[in-house]
């Protein structure tokens, strides 16, 4: 079952096993600064093998390009 974390520009905050609860809490984070930061604030599930990291974007699986 996959889970699903709450970002910010810093990373993952916070991590859940639904993503209704998920987006609760961003939710509640954007209520907290309606400003720039706010859009900031998204949910993305979660890499199943590397902690703290989006499935979409982890840099363990993908790895970094090496330089040309």
């Amino acid at each position: 079952m996959p889970k699903f974390g709450v970002f910010s520009d810093e990373g993952c905050t916070d991590v859940f096993d639904s993503r209704e609860e998920a987006e609760a809490k961003a939710d509640e984070y954007k209520a907290e600064d309606d400003g720039y930061w706010a859009d900031l604030i998204y949910v993305e599930e979660m890499c199943p093998d590397h902690e703290q990291q989006a499935r979409s974007s982890c840099e363990d699986c993908f790895g970094e390009e090496d330089p040309a």
